[in-house]
């Protein structure tokens, strides 16, 4: 199975160190976010120059709740997100990660919301690139959006981190699961999102590979970290990681 994990996994280091590093230990896939300083197409061509594909590009995610709003503030942050997949088909990357909401207490569902969303995955699917929306806190933006959008280009993306923190660690992905495209895998112990290696925190992993497998998984096995100093080894750590997870489906 492939292998992928964030590029910029260690906030100490480079994009190109991180992805040198990432290849060396044996990745050959990578995901960025599009949007934030530097990131971007600063990633790709660090990913690229040591010979790594970036699967997916992650829209950056400050002021999502603003999209729910009917004001200037929603229309542009629904242009930022055109813009996300415009830079997505315009660097061959297959697929946009996108949140819906943020934070205890975001704006709630509303019609200009999911029509900003409609357009933005019409645009996707005439450019050829999918939009993969993440399960975060609030299960109901994601249901809104699969209810109300039947574009192609609508998919999902199961952030097993988020599932354990919010929900329990159960159902979401088999809600979601026949439109799979994107996992973010990671560890937490249940009370914040960490973004630790896997097996590390409270995850039952066993049980993530067996619900995997049994809902189709045919993407990469994506880690999603965020470690500050890890040192030189942790790529390939990480790398372990993602083996033992592709063991535990191969055995589900």
């Amino acid at each position: 199975m492939i292998k992928s994990c964030s590029l910029r996994y260690d906030s100490t280091l480079t994009p190109e160190e991180c992805a040198k590093n990432l290849a060396e230990a044996g990745f050959t896939h990578v995901f960025s976010t599009w949007g934030y300083m530097d990131e971007g197409i600063r990633d790709v061509n660090a990913a690229r120059a040591n010979g790594l594909t970036v699967e997916t590009l992650h829209a950056a995610y400050g002021g999502v709740n603003e999209i729910w709003l009917d004001d200037e503030k929603g229309e542009a942050r629904m242009h930022f997100f055109l813009d996300c997949i415009r830079a997505a088909a315009a660097t061959n990357v297959p697929t946009v990660i996108m949140h819906l909401s943020s934070g205890l207490t975001p704006p709630p569902v509303s019609e200009v919301g999911i029509r900003r969303y409609r357009q933005i995955c019409e645009e996707a699917e005439c450019l050829g690139v999918n939009v993969a929306f993440e399960n975060l806190r609030y299960v109901s933006y994601l249901r809104a959006i699969f209810q109300n959008i039947h574009s192609p280009a609508r998919k999902f993306c199961f952030d097993c981190g988020h599932e354990n923190l919010y929900d329990g660690g159960d159902g979401v992905l088999e809600e979601f699961g026949k439109d799979l495209v994107a996992v973010h895998l990671h560890d937490n112990y249940g009370e914040h999102d960490d973004h630790i290696p896997p097996f590390e925190g409270t995850v039952d992993w066993e049980k993530i590979a067996k619900r995997l497998k049994a809902n189709g998984m045919n993407c990469p096995i994506t880690l999603e970290l965020k470690a500050k100093g890890a040192g030189e080894d942790f790529a390939r750590h990480l790398y372990s990681c993602a083996c033992r997870i592709e063991e535990l489906i191969q055995k589900a």
